[in-house]
């Protein structure tokens, strides 16, 4: 069954990696540090973003949001348009 923002938030870090891989579209991809942060979008009309700590080689936390306003950081990357979010940020 495919997620929705709550129940997503819901589940257990290695059962939203699970649903990540079965249902999030790979959209864009920024660093913020050490980090590399890969952004997820869901048919259920959420995004999830995925944080990958380089050093340490390992997946570190989910964030999730529901409203584009998070989307600033990845405006070069996506046009929302495709995305049915309105005018294309930047």
């Amino acid at each position: 069954m495919k997620p929705a923002a709550t129940s997503f938030q819901a589940l257990a870090f290695t059962d939203e990696l699970t649903a990540i891989g079965q249902y999030g579209h790979f959209l864009a991809r920024r660093y913020e540090e050490q980090d590399a942060v890969h952004l997820y979008h869901f048919e259920a009309g959420f995004f999830v973003e995925l944080t990958y700590d380089q050093f340490a080689n390992r997946l570190v936390r989910t964030c999730t949001f529901t409203t584009s306003d998070c989307l600033e950081d990845y405006a070069a990357s996506i046009d929302l348009r495709a995305l049915g979010l309105g005018e294309q940020a930047g």
